[in-house]
């Protein structure tokens, strides 16, 4: 399985963003409608010929703008009930890179952000319930290269999910 895991974390935010203009802003739009929307519908809302948007999407994928198409599986119908997000002090002389993708080996972690404060990352991760949560922590996160010590917080509800800021056509 491919982990998005930035090889370089002190550059993680330094991409320059790719201007974007009025037609790929509407590409975009009804990609994040409906992630399997045809190109020739995305063409028409658009007002261009299919074969535009097929490159305008090219140009935006090479870009990183696009990262990939997935599906959006809802975990409580695969069994994972309980979101946690785990504030994690790591010893940084052990190597972040190597902690991050340590961390994203684990198959019930969803998220690792560098964060600023106490701690050094947020982890988000999905258990089936407290005790495979417990198990999580004790015997997986815990034993991480570079693992100090942990906070976590489990997550009663989540109103909102979002993954990306929205895109508004021009």
């Amino acid at each position: 399985m491919a982990y998005l895991v930035k090889k370089d974390t002190s550059q993680c935010d330094r991409i320059p963003a790719m201007v974007l203009d009025a037609l790929d802003r509407k590409i975009l739009a009804a990609l994040q409608e409906n992630g399997r929307m045809p190109l020739s519908a995305i063409a028409e809302r658009a007002g261009v010929a299919p074969a535009t948007v097929h490159e305008r999407l090219a140009k935006l994928r090479a870009a990183g703008v696009v990262r990939g198409f997935e599906v959006n599986v809802d975990p409580h119908a695969l069994g994972y009930t309980v979101t946690a997000l785990v504030q994690v002090r790591v010893d940084l002389a052990a190597g972040l890179d190597k902690t991050v993708n340590e961390l994203a080996a684990i198959p019930e972690v969803e998220e690792v952000h560098l964060i600023t404060g106490e701690y050094d990352l947020v982890v988000k991760v999905r258990a089936r319930d407290t005790v495979h949560l417990q198990e999580l922590l004790l015997t997986r996160l815990h034993k991480v290269p570079g693992f100090v010590r942990s906070a976590t917080e489990v997550c009663l509800t989540s109103p909102l999910e979002r993954h990306g800021p929205l895109v508004k056509p021009d």
